[in-house]
């Protein structure tokens, strides 16, 4: 039923492509006149596709559309792009939002956003700012949500590099362009502001953003100022049932009535979980450009970025298969099969004293910043550019969970698979009274990592005035990166005092949660009494000093009493590491041309990488006595050589094929080679072993052997269609596997680490078309469209190890069809988006054989609606919404048969305005 939705919707858009292809091309001024400089970048050049070039002029989201087809069609590599208005006129808070448009890119959501982003299926991207590397504290790449949408103006989705990318992603390689004042033509102050409303947490939340810039002729040479700022916030809540793994009947679990057997799954464990909050993102970026002659350009910028986050969540989780309190699983009344009879439909059960609700809290914060100094200089045949980059960035967090038990027995009676997952009634606990619950434990960690970097590119081209091979690039790369990462983390159990959790501090000041699931009325059981989460976060020395105090009552160890000692968990050298790495760049490439009845033309080049790593990190061996700690150093080095090469068969002046054969490559994580190794002692059939998990600084890139072909018709400035596939043959995916190892002074030992154990294979076909349809008459002519298809089939094949069987997977996370659709209208002031996306069922990873622990995500669609309209030049106003259908998100074990989570995601509503002076 799907394929044949699919293919319907492809039918409908090949009709649309082809009376396109059939009318006349064809541009029409119907907008007022506009700066081109509103997109922050200059004009595209003239399109010889154009059947008249004199007197049009391209505005709006047509001028958009434009300079983004203009990118990908004079790329040597393969390329899509997003520019000015693609971005700001979508309703798209963040740059991972507006890139789930492009084709082939295929994004996750959470928390009322996008916040993964997948090329081609791979997770693996590189991303760079105006072509420098950039990161996140000791990440290998910076987090694309925090980038906001309204302070960009384009963003470059590599496919298939060149030797002159930055290399460090098999998926492909993301380029953010901010704005510079030589991008406008003289004084501008723009900005935007807008209201968002969230139509679960039920919160209204603003978007806001300023951009001043300048350009001045002075005694030595123009300057130019340019000073962005943006602001936004979200207070989102995600409303989630779900249900546990399935896995067979306990031995020691009743089932009544026996009439219905043993022979079925039921799931271990059900509950509900808000994952709410309130999240902020300040940024700010600047550029000073100096051109002191026509030939030279000298600049500087600037870059911050902030992200904030207070969590809140409510979190309700009851096993139905175990005893949290020892003995017996509870037993299973009135239990009704489905009509299969492979799982169970409904059950009542009595759970008695069990655990109760628990909230979560806690703050996580980031600050990125990031200065470049460099050059342009022009001079006979060749342009000089050079950049030197210092980035610094820092990640720290505290999150917590107050724990509590019912104070009465609780009795439960459950549906499963509900409409998508668990619905239950609880009994016999008055969930508005804070006297119903016991205080069961407090859980605390904290997190601190960092990362910095200096790098320093040069790079050379020369205009050879060579037929043959016209234009020679080489250039020189230098990075030296720092990375460190600790965390600690401490509990104190207090369910044996029963005390109720009014008296712990603050706690009587809370009240009842907000309740989720808008929309939704399944879950009748919805809210309960709970903490205020900000308000205990904000006073947690208090409750510390409550729990000390609590702990030399229940008797607890001296241990125990001293891990509460300080007023923060105490970070563990356990799990802390500290890396550097430096690395050495060099690549040449040369553009060819020639004529064998048909232009080609292309580029041939290599690009060559030597790593080097030195890690510290810190062991814990057994000894006689107990453990010790150990410090380790380690020191890493590779090469790779990465060649390039791409061809363009030019078969008209519009249509061309695009191919293209490239090599790229991963690092692994900090964290991953991350030296240290726990050993830890056991007893087996009387005898002592040792096994020990940790990370692998012997652990080696993931590198991969691209192919491409690109077939691409561009019929107008605004109109393309394009078909494409592509190979990737991967080796070296890192997975953590069992391994045998030698560890002095125990010998061989079972080691649990990651490793690069794994190949695989993607292949895929994409399709993409744009077209406006200024051929139909009157109001029509304001009418387009964009549509793009991605099919992906892509696998891993993971080898057999200690205690482990290896075998073929699919590859976790990708969609094997997505695609969007997206309508536009643009006449006179008013421009419309409709934007519709949709990915298919896809795994989202794998547990242990035997039992349903394989996690699919459904299929999801969503849709996008953008408006606006100029009241005159300067001013515009703004109506956006995203996720308008509000489809929830559903995921399942097996087949949908045995559903696991059922997630409710806000609508954002929006209105604003843009001005422009």
């Amino acid at each position: 039923m799907k394929q044949h939705k699919i293919g319907t919707l492809l039918a409908s858009v090949s009709t649309l492509m082809a009376v396109a292809l059939a009318a006349p091309a064809q541009a029409q001024d119907t907008t007022p006149p506009q700066d081109q400089a509103q997109a922050g970048t200059t004009p595209a050049p003239a399109d010889p596709s154009a059947t008249s070039t004199s007197d049009i002029v391209v505005t709006g989201i047509r001028q958009s559309l434009s300079s983004a087809q203009n990118i990908k069609r004079n790329s040597d590599a393969i390329v899509d792009a997003l520019v000015a208005e693609d971005i700001g006129k979508f309703p798209d808070n963040n740059a991972a939002e507006a890139i789930a448009r492009v084709t082939g890119v295929q994004v996750t959501r959470y928390a009322d956003e996008a916040n993964g982003v997948l090329i081609r299926g791979l997770p693996n991207v590189q991303t760079t700012v105006q072509g420098r590397e950039i990161f996140t504290a000791d990440g290998r790449s910076v987090q694309i949500q925090d980038f906001p949408a309204q302070a960009l103006s384009r963003v470059e989705v590599y496919k298939a590099t060149t030797a002159e990318n930055l290399e460090g992603g098999i998926a492909g390689l993301i380029d953010v362009g901010l704005r510079r004042p030589f991008d406008f033509k003289g004084f501008q102050i723009a900005g935007a502001a807008r209201g968002v409303y969230n139509t679960e947490s039920r919160k209204a939340d603003p978007i806001g953003s300023l951009l001043v810039s300048d350009r001045w002729q002075t005694g030595i040479g123009e300057i130019g100022a340019l000073i962005n700022a943006s602001f936004t916030q979200t207070r989102y809540l995600n409303s989630i049932r779900y249900q546990g793994f399935q896995d067979n009947v306990p031995a020691n679990q009743q089932i009544l009535p026996a009439s219905v057997g043993r022979d079925f799954t039921f799931p271990q464990d059900i509950g509900l979980y808000y994952r709410r909050g309130n999240r902020q993102r300040p940024s700010v970026n600047g550029s000073i450009q100096w051109k002191p002659a026509d030939n030279l350009m000298i600049y500087l910028d600037g870059l911050y970025q902030g992200y904030r986050d207070r969590v809140a969540n409510d979190f309700f989780g009851i096993p139905i298969q175990s005893n949290p309190n020892g003995g017996n699983p509870p037993t299973i009344r009135n239990a009704v099969l489905t009509q299969d009879g492979t799982t169970l439909q409904s059950f009542d059960v009595d759970l008695g004293l069990v655990n109760g609700p628990s909230k979560e809290f806690g703050t996580s914060r980031t600050d990125t910043f990031q200065g470049a100094l460099g050059a342009k200089w022009e001079t006979g045949n060749a342009v000089f550019t050079t950049d030197l980059a210092y980035t610094k960035s820092i990640a720290s967090g505290n999150w917590g969970q107050f724990q509590t038990q019912v104070a009465t027995p609780l009795s439960l009676a459950v549906k499963l698979n509900d409409q998508g997952s668990v619905n239950f009634v609880p009994s016999g606990v008055d969930f508005t009274n804070p006297n119903s619950f016991y205080m069961r434990g407090l859980l605390e960690n904290r997190s601190r990592s960092a990362g910095d970097q200096w790098q320093w590119q040069g790079n050379v081209v020369l205009d050879t005035d060579s037929s043959l091979f016209p234009k020679f690039q080489f250039g020189l790369r230098y990075g030296d990166r720092s990375a460190s990462s600790v965390y600690g983390d401490r509990y104190a159990s207090l369910a044996s005092l029963k005390d109720t959790i009014d008296k712990v501090p603050t706690v009587s000041q809370g009240g009842m949660v907000q309740p989720g699931f808008r929309g939704d009325d399944v879950q009748q059981f919805r809210s309960w009494f709970a903490p205020n989460a900000f308000l205990f976060n904000q006073q947690l020395n208090s409750v510390r000093d409550y729990i000390r105090q609590a702990l030399v009552r229940s008797g607890a160890d001296a241990a125990t009493q001293a891990a509460w000692a300080p007023e923060q968990p105490n970070l563990n050298p356990l799990n802390a590491f500290q890396a550097r790495e430096q690395v050495y760049t060099a690549y040449a490439q040369v553009n060819y041309a020639f004529n064998i009845g048909i232009p080609v033309d292309g580029v041939i080049g290599a690009r060559v990488i030597l790593t080097r790593n030195k890690l510290n990190g810190t062991n814990q061996l057994p000894t006689a006595n107990g453990t010790v700690l150990v410090p380790i150093d380690s020191s890493t080095q590779y090469t790779d050589i990465l060649p390039n090469i791409s061809a363009q068969l030019h078969f008209t002046d519009r249509l061309k094929l695009r191919l293209s054969r490239t090599q790229a490559l991963s690092r692994p994580g900090f964290n991953q080679i991350n030296p240290t190794l726990t050993v830890s002692q056991g007893t087996v059939g009387g005898n002592i072993s040792y096994t020990g998990n940790g990370g692998n600084p012997n652990l080696q890139p993931i590198r991969s052997d691209n192919y491409d072909a690109s077939l691409e018709y561009y019929f107008s400035r605004t109109g393309s269609v394009s078909v494409a596939g592509f190979y990737r043959k991967i080796n070296g995916f890192i997975n953590s596997l069992p391994q045998i190892v030698n560890v002095q002074p125990f010998g061989d030992i079972l080691v649990y680490r990651p490793s690069n154990a794994g190949s695989g294979t993607i292949k895929g076909i994409e399709v993409a078309g744009t077209t406006f349809f200024d051929f139909l008459p009157g109001a029509l002519r304001g009418l387009g469209a964009q549509a793009n298809f991605t099919y992906i089939d892509g696998e891993q094949v993971l080898p057999s190890a200690a205690n482990f069987t290896g075998g073929r997977n699919t590859l976790p996370g990708v969609s094997k069809y997505s695609f969007n659709l997206i309508g536009l209208y643009e006449l006179g002031p008013a421009s419309v988006r409709l934007a519709y996306n949709y990915r298919s069922a896809n795994v989202d990873g794998f547990g242990a054989p035997g039992v349903f622990t394989t996690v699919y995500s459904g299929a999801v669609g969503r849709l996008d609606l953008s408006a606006s309209y100029n009241l005159n030049s300067n001013v515009t106003l703004t109506v956006d919404a995203t996720n308008l259908l509000q489809t929830p998100y559903h995921s399942y074990v097996k087949d949908p048969r045995y559903p696991r989570d059922i997630r409710w995601e806000a609508s954002l509503l929006s209105a604003g305005v843009r001005f422009r002076f």
